[in-house]
């Protein structure tokens, strides 16, 4: 067979392979949409084991034309004894940088599907969303290249190079998440926990542990906004939201509204735990189920501490109810007769034994 001929079967050999590539490609796109059109598989499952696919269908396409212009070109021998060659001493290498390579691939799918399914529920702007898929693709993509990078090196004979790349890598990541954590950067990553993990929704009465209490109006990607009992709307910092605790009142369908006082020890504690009792019944937005009750709390040298605890289902009117509560307790202790020793309250009393001693020391 003359070269001419050769040359034109190698071109034809050509052809009806990227041919039969193309056709390959085609037909797992439309079995892609077909299953799409059921609806009985994700659609980002499908894409992606189809996205799959037609990367296998272009790689043996690749070997075979390679290996049709090695044979026609009668380099079929030396390339073989190359290969060969290259392959006993970097087989292993070349097996990880695949692995490397795959697993890139598939680490990058995933995070397109998290992402898809985050989009959906999430109330982050889209372009937020995008910035934040780039910068993962980005840093995937230069973890990979990395170490493909540090793998040819090795191969090359350029160990103390390839050490010195990982190392500059390191250093820079390192460099990056330092100045995450404690800059606008770290405030925009809490953000996105705090949206996420969601411990309050917007029209939740909630007390932050920077001292902010109030209603949520918003969580956005930098701030969160309160608007307190005040009427004040406050911007919190996400980082300060994060790193504090966190009071959800409208997460629980009852919460216990409860005050403590103090009361002399010559007031029998069935009296007190009476009033308090009644306190609770007067003061509007407390439920008479379940039950009120009451706690002793201390008991100090000159007084002792109870506690009266009460439901409410009004968590947004906890300001109010404490305070109806308070003035109703006051009300109740003051027509029994009962004197209040909170805070700081020092009471004189009238002894026949000290008046007794004071007319004494007098004469």
């Amino acid at each position: 067979m003359s070269s001419v001929e050769s040359y034109v079967l190698l071109t034809v050999y050509v052809l009806i392979t990227l041919i039969l590539a193309k056709l390959f490609t085609r037909l797992i796109i439309r079995v892609n949409a077909k299953l799409l059109a059921r609806g009985t598989i994700s659609p980002n499952l499908v894409d992606f084991v189809g996205s799959l696919l037609r990367g296998v269908v272009w790689v043996v396409a690749a070997i075979f034309v390679v290996a049709e212009i090695s044979i026609t070109l009668g380099l079929q021998g030396m390339i073989t004894d190359s290969i060969s060659s290259f392959l006993s001493f970097n087989a292993g290498r070349l097996g990880v940088m695949l692995v490397f390579v795959v697993g890139g691939y598939v680490v990058l799918r995933i995070f397109g599907i998290i992402f898809a399914e985050y989009r959906r529920h999430s109330k982050l702007h889209p372009l937020t969303l995008d910035l934040f898929q780039s910068v993962v693709h980005y840093l995937v993509y230069a973890v990979v290249a990395v170490l493909l990078l540090t793998n040819v090196l090795v191969m090359a004979g350029l160990q103390t190079l390839a050490g010195t790349l990982v190392t500059l890598f390191t250093v820079f990541i390192g460099l990056v998440v330092s100045f995450a954590a404690t800059g606008s950067i770290g405030n925009a990553l809490a953000g996105l926990v705090v949206m996420s993990w969601r411990p309050f929704k917007e029209g939740d009465r909630v007390e932050l542990g920077s001292g902010v209490y109030g209603d949520v109006l918003e969580v956005d990607i930098m701030f969160t906004r309160i608007k307190t009992i005040k009427n004040e709307v406050v911007h919190v910092p996400n980082a300060q939201v994060l790193s504090n605790k966190i009071v959800n009142y409208s997460a629980m369908p009852k919460v216990i509204v409860h005050q403590e006082i103090t009361i002399g020890y010559d007031v029998p504690q069935s009296k007190v735990r009476r009033l308090l009792l009644e306190s609770t019944r007067g003061t509007p937005g407390l439920l008479p189920e379940p039950s009120s009750f009451v706690l002793i709390r201390n008991l100090d040298n000159n007084y002792v501490a109870y506690e009266i605890n009460a439901y409410t289902d009004k968590p947004n009117e906890l300001t109010t109810i404490y305070s109806e509560l308070m003035q109703n307790i006051l009300d109740r202790f003051t027509s029994a007769g009962v004197e209040i020793l909170s805070p700081q309250h020092i009471a004189v009393r009238k002894s026949t034994l000290t008046v007794r001693r004071v007319r004494k020391f007098n004469r």
